[in-house]
């Protein structure tokens, strides 16, 4: 069904692959940017649960999650209007569904690469 990769325990999303250890993982962990920097300046960071190295997701997958837009603009649209011009229930209904279509593609198609960042 995915292709030859890994899947998680309930079978809905695939497991990502630590770029670091090439182990399999259904989550990652986040934690803090360790060195020189002031409190201010330290970031957070993805972090592979089985060696702790840091890891990113790969920026052009992350477009996907640009179809959630049209939905927050509907929604922002109708509020700003104070709902005097009301956004039709079948609009809704399909942004919500290019929404979810584009976190969808977005958890399935995206791989995790190597972050320097400690």
């Amino acid at each position: 069904m995915w292709r030859g990769k890994t899947q998680t325990l309930d079978g809905m999303w695939p497991m990502w692959k630590c770029p670091w250890c090439e182990k399999a993982m259904p989550r990652l962990t986040v934690g803090i940017v360790r060195g020189q920097r002031a409190w201010f300046l330290s970031r957070t960071v993805l972090k592979c649960p089985h060696c702790e190295q840091p890891v990113l997701h790969s920026k052009k997958k992350e477009a996907w999650l640009l179809l959630i837009l049209p939905l927050l603009a509907a929604l922002v649209f109708e509020a700003a209007t104070e709902y005097a011009t009301r956004v039709p229930l079948a609009a809704y209904v399909v942004l919500v569904l290019i929404a979810a279509s584009g976190v969808v593609l977005f958890r399935v198609t995206t791989r995790l690469e190597k972050d320097n960042a400690v």
